[in-house]
């Protein structure tokens, strides 16, 4: 990093953003539950099986967004109103908007830490070459 460039800078804003979003709806959807006095385990087995329609519902929405924005504001309000409907949406939504930012986020960092590990072996390695042979 530069010194001219400021943290604030080269954060990638876009993920954090869309995390945060997804973190707010899981915490909405939790709540609705926790106002309604009443959480069981179908409602739970509810909300884990309705976060494969949800990340198949951010799929198309960003396909439909991509392609053709005009048509995604239809899309747009009928999120919102599964939303407001069920917090079952608020809950699968918000963990598939997280899970789809910290699933890539995860394997960049493990691929990184590799290719870290990777230099430093190959560091060591050439030293002991050099001590072998008598090369200082």
């Amino acid at each position: 990093m530069k010194s001219d460039q400021s943290t604030f800078s080269t954060i990638a804003w876009g993920p954090l953003i869309v995390f945060v979003i997804g973190t707010l709806l899981f915490l909405v959807g939790a709540g609705r539950f926790f106002l309604r006095d009443r959480l069981s385990f179908i409602d739970v087995l509810y909300c884990g099986l309705a976060i494969i329609p949800a990340g198949f519902a951010l799929l198309v929405f960003d396909f439909v967004l991509h392609h053709a924005r005009l048509a995604s504001v239809i899309l747009f309000f009928l999120g919102g109103v599964l939303i407001f409907s069920s917090p079952v949406v608020d809950v699968a939504l918000g963990l598939a908007l997280v899970g789809a930012m910290v699933g890539p986020a995860v394997s960049e960092w493990k691929q990184g830490k590799r290719l870290r590990q990777a230099e430093k072996e190959d560091r060591g390695a050439g030293e002991s070459e050099h001590d072998q042979n008598g090369i200082e």
